[in-house]
């Protein structure tokens, strides 16, 4: 899914869409207090063990965790890599938006608002 080098709109669309997955959430959410084994994850996020493997599967192929094996146990933590291309473009996104001439001339550009805006459509009977 991801490479690291990905940093087309899509890819990082895609990376998203991982992220966004609520059980997903909570796995990183969980995985930001360190390095946690599977039944740690299990206990912390209250997803049972069939989902969680499937949920683990889907950031394992994003590159959003990294795992390690010891004996038959995996251990499992944030990829700071990739946690860091979605880092940087929130941070895009956000300076975009805190850009407060930025704002100011959209809005002088896109024109004084009317009342059609605001109009309803009524359906037809």
């Amino acid at each position: 899914m991801m490479t690291r080098s990905a940093t087309g709109t899509e890819d990082i669309a895609d990376l998203f869409r991982v992220i966004g997955h609520p059980s997903r959430m909570g796995i990183l959410l969980a995985l930001v207090a360190g390095e946690h084994g599977v039944g740690a994850l299990e206990q912390e996020t209250a997803i049972g063990q069939p989902a969680l493997s499937q949920q683990l599967a889907i950031l394992r192929k994003a590159e959003l965790v990294e795992t390690r094996r010891e004996a038959k146990q995996v251990f499992y933590s944030l990829n700071p890599a990739t946690l860091h291309l979605a880092r940087e473009t929130i941070e895009k996104l956000c300076s975009g938006a805190d850009d407060k001439d930025s704002i100011e001339e959209r809005a002088v550009t896109s024109g004084p608002v009317g009342a059609a805006m605001f109009a309803r459509v009524q359906p037809r009977r």
